[in-house]
């Protein structure tokens, strides 16, 4: 009897695996892929779903959650302090760890499910993040991975948001290669300055905020090496005194970008798409000061031609 009811347990949770190892989403041009992306990824669970999120409203999103938390899924969440003070009424009753309000912001913005499969991108769960803002988001199935990303939830479950420990390894799913790396630290900005050092031929870059001057003078010192560099920064953020693009003005790699009623959201590289040796880097990290030093970030470095195309499509089909 035991032995059956353990082989209906397995056929069972195996009928609810999803059946892909990697897969990426945007919603420019504007659509719901990328919100439906995390909807079947949190229906599908059956042990856990981990979330942290900078910030989630979406009604559609809690519901789900508390939905998953009725059926005994374990549900837990962090979350930046300041949303959750001005939402905690309909959050309720979540299992919600607040960074409080005296830190950087927890800025990161990543799933994880059943210790397997993990959401991670630039997109918050508000319906401004959904459907007025462009975002992006890749999911990935693997354990090992899961629990890199496991490792970091429970540090800051536990309290723990202003210092970050990596592990210097590299992750392999299906044959894409990846790293991955977790502020506040100094190995995200390190392991981002080692890849835009190694360019051969090109850099595009999507980015809503762009304040660090050190990311700045290695993208003019590329493109005076002949490196073709493209730029599109969010046009409101990148207007303002915080910004560095001002500055950049004597540059023709950068461009702002304006997006009706909401943000160019966008965090990523792609580094020598068409070169042998390709990356992508995205997450929640802004070229920033603060992403390095006080904000709880994520960035995502993947090392795959296929994936990097799919990322360069967006890009130029937001670039022209």
């Amino acid at each position: 009897m035991k032995f059956s009811f353990l082989i209906f347990t397995v056929c069972f949770l195996a009928s609810f695996t999803l059946s892909f190892s990697w897969q990426v989403f945007f919603n420019s041009p504007a659509d719901s892929s990328l919100k439906e992306s995390l909807i079947d990824l949190i229906n599908s669970a059956r042990l856990s779903i981990h979330v942290a999120v900078y910030n989630v409203d979406d009604e559609e999103i809690i519901a789900i959650l508390k939905k998953k938390r009725e059926e005994n899924i374990d549900v837990q969440v962090v979350m930046e302090g300041e949303n959750y003070l001005k939402n905690h009424k309909n959050l309720y009753p979540l299992d919600v760890v607040a960074d409080p309000l005296r830190n950087g912001l927890m800025h990161s913005k990543y799933v994880i499910v059943d210790g397997r499969y993990v959401w991670c991108g630039s997109s918050n769960f508000t319906r401004s993040s959904f459907y007025k803002d462009l975002n992006n988001a890749v999911i990935f199935d693997s354990y090992e991975l899961a629990n890199a990303f496991e490792n970091d939830f429970q540090r800051m479950r536990n309290g723990f948001f202003s210092s970050k420990e990596n592990e210097r390894k590299t992750f392999w799913v299906e044959g894409v290669k990846m790293e991955v790396r977790f502020s506040p630290s100094d190995d995200s900005f390190n392991l981002i300055l080692d890849n835009l050092k190694r360019a051969k031929s090109e850099v595009d870059i999507v980015i809503y905020s762009f304040s660090d001057p050190r990311i700045a003078l290695i993208l003019a010192y590329l493109d005076q090496k002949g490196i073709k560099v493209r730029v599109i920064a969010d046009e409101e953020w990148n207007s303002s005194s915080y910004s560095f693009v001002p500055k950049m003005e004597e540059f023709n790699f950068v461009k702002k970008y304006k997006v009706n009623n909401g943000l160019l959201h966008h965090k990523y590289m792609i580094i020598d798409p068409d070169g042998p040796n390709p990356v992508v880097i995205t997450g929640s990290y802004n070229l920033t000061l603060s992403a390095q030093r006080k904000n709880s970030e994520v960035v995502l470095f993947i090392y795959s031609k296929e994936i990097a195309l799919e990322y360069l499509k967006n890009f130029n089909t937001i670039f022209n």
